[in-house]
Formats: structure tokens, sequence, C-alpha cells
């Protein structure tokens, strides 16, 4: 049996078009969950070269199968996203691209990351909260909960 090869980096202009085809091609369950900016190849152009946030693409076997991202939006604090390959979901990728994150947050020299997450989106809530993400504030108009983890 062939071992998976499993390769996390920053994102690469050389990875538009895949990540490009990736983010367009999520369930629209997933698009209604994970919206952090436009998916089109302009916007991911200009993510690759942000001075200030930090985009990320996890490979299996040759094929970007995950992007995470730490932005810092106005905060000072960073806000983690992340999503993974349609057809690649609960298979254990988005834990591992989480962690994986939070370490490079912590190799960054954040002492925190926070996360807005959909009440409703129960297996990135129960990735969050493996990893020890808590609950610290819930805004009942948009049904979502904002998370944070000490690194």
């Amino acid at each position: 049996m062939k071992e998976k090869v499993l390769i996390f980096r920053p994102l690469r202009k050389e990875d538009i078009d895949e990540l490009h085809e990736l983010l367009n091609n999520l369930s629209e369950r997933a698009k209604l969950f994970f919206h952090p900016h436009p998916f089109d190849k302009k916007t991911l152009k200009e993510l690759c070269s942000s001075e200030r946030d930090h985009y990320f693409v996890l490979i299996l076997d040759g094929k970007i199968i995950g992007y995470s991202m730490l932005r810092l939006f106005h905060y000072t604090v960073p806000s983690l996203g992340c999503c993974i390959r349609n057809g690649y979901e609960n298979r254990g990728y988005g834990t591992l691209l989480v962690r994986w994150t939070l370490e490079e947050a912590k190799r960054l020299g954040y002492k925190e990351v926070i996360l807005h997450v959909y009440e409703e989106n129960k297996a990135a809530r129960r990735i969050y909260e493996k990893v020890g993400f808590k609950i610290i504030k819930r805004n009942d108009e948009k049904k979502e909960l904002r998370m944070s983890i000490t690194l």
C-alpha cells in the first residue's frame, strides 16, 4: 500500500489555479459556512502577496486538499479559517490542518488565535473544540460563535 505524503506550506502564486478550483467546487453547504473572501483568481493572487495575513495549503500526494489562513483584519490576534476539498472531508485532514496552522501561529509569535464559526457547523465545531478552542462569545442574531485558543 502506498504511503500518503502530506505537505503543509504557505500559499504560492503557482497554487492559484488549483486553489481556485478547490474553492469553487466546495459543496453548497461548505460555501454557506466558509466565505472569508471572494473565490476569484484576482483575489487569490492578492492573498499570495499579503504582508499582514498568512495563507496556507495542505497537499496530499501532489494535490491541494486543504486551505487555511491566519488573518488579522483589524485585530492584533489572528483569526483562523480553513476548508477541506470536497470529497476529502471526515478523514481527519481538517484536524491536521487546524493543528498545523496553530503551530504556525505559535512559530510566527502569536499567543492567541480566534475564529468565528456558525453554530450549525457541527463538524467544524468538533474539530475546534478537540484542538482546544473555547467559546468566548455568542452572536445569536447571526447564529455564530466566537472561539479562542491560547497558544
